[in-house]
């Protein structure tokens, strides 16, 4: 089946945890990841007759997706990367039980990233999207993915040396 040619009701069943853990990993809450998830298939579903087949439905779907997070996100200005709130960093820290130390100290360290940090962390490492993938999607060069990727993964390294020197004190 062409992917052009599948209905919605396929794209639904077939990419929705793939952007609900994207709406999750964006905003580190189920309750929000939810109503992106769903705000991301309603907008697709008003445009779905719209849809072209000039990518595939997942990068567009993902862009969507995208649009809508860091819509709610600079609602409450947070996409910029201003700090966490508390609230939120007690909502992650409900989703680590049962991890070792180490994948808590990578889980945090990957929440206090910046929203684009984690963006791109999520599509490329999470998601396992290739970097010509990426770039469709957010609609840059695929040169900028990697450089964008490259220095998340710096970021976060730092973000985790730093935790676990504050442990190892």
């Amino acid at each position: 089946m062409n992917e052009i040619d599948g209905t919605f009701a396929d794209a639904l069943e077939h990419h929705w945890k793939a952007i609900f853990h994207l709406g999750l990993r964006m905003f580190g809450n189920p309750n929000e990841a939810e109503e992106a998830a769903q705000q991301t298939f309603f907008q697709a579903y008003q445009h779905w007759d719209q849809f072209a087949g000039r990518s595939a439905i997942q990068t567009w779907l993902f862009r969507i997706a995208i649009n809508v997070c860091r819509k709610q996100l600079q609602e409450r200005n947070r996409f910029q990367g201003y700090e966490l709130d508390a609230e939120r960093l007690a909502e992650s820290r409900e989703f680590d039980s049962g991890l070792d130390d180490r994948q808590v100290c990578v889980r945090m360290a990957f929440d206090s990233l910046d929203a684009k940090d984690r963006l791109i962390l999520t599509l490329f490492c999470i998601d396992q999207l290739r970097h010509v993938e990426i770039a469709e999607i957010l609609g840059v060069p695929e040169g900028t993915v990697w450089s964008r990727l490259h220095h998340a993964k710096k970021r976060l390294e730092q973000k985790v040396k730093l935790s676990q020197k504050g442990e190892s004190k």
